[in-house]
């Protein structure tokens, strides 16, 4: 890959969320809040907002609408990547080819959708069903499970690891 693309894409990753939750995380920080304990396992801005003393009904609409422009935005740029590679691996030569890249793309979507699911699950629910046990679940879902699975899901693709499940699992069934 040339250096500039690659420049190009970190800084296309980095600089728009950056910029985009500068200004709710500024604004956040200078508002009065009513308590100090957060009933959350980080700063997460839904539950810093309910500590807030002051109307936050224009902070929650910018933050709903720059969520969804951010999500909206990488779901499209994903799915047009997705739709690039079906189309450059439908015309590879060979089956085998095809097969091991359908099986690496099928990894990286297990991964999307499970850190895509719950950023929309956060988002589309009306703010009538707000939990923060709920919340603190999803949250523990993307910035957990994802990591913890992530090597399974890429692992269990391999040939040598499926042989070796295979084994263990015939092993347990003659015991």
């Amino acid at each position: 890959m040339i250096n500039s693309i690659c420049f190009s894409l970190i800084i296309g990753c980095l600089v728009p969320p950056f910029i985009t939750l500068l200004y709710p995380t500024m604004v956040i920080a200078n508002l009065p809040f009513c308590g100090h304990v957060l009933n959350h396992f980080f700063c997460e801005s839904a539950a810093m907002l309910k500590l807030i003393c002051v109307d936050i009904t224009l902070i929650k609409l910018n933050t709903i609408l720059s969520s969804i422009i951010i999500l909206i935005g990488c779901l499209i740029i994903t799915t047009v990547s997705y739709i690039i590679i079906v189309a450059t691996v439908i015309r590879m030569p060979t089956d085998t080819g095809r097969q091991k890249t359908f099986s690496t793309c099928l990894s990286h979507l297990t991964m999307l959708s499970i850190c895509f699911g719950s950023a929309i699950f956060i988002l589309i629910r009306p703010p009538t069903e707000y939990s923060v046990e709920t919340d603190k679940v999803v949250n523990l879902v993307s910035t957990v499970m994802a990591p913890l699975l992530n090597p399974f899901v890429y692992t269990l693709r391999n040939q040598k690891v499926k042989e070796c499940i295979q084994d263990a699992v015939k092993r347990a069934r003659l015991l």
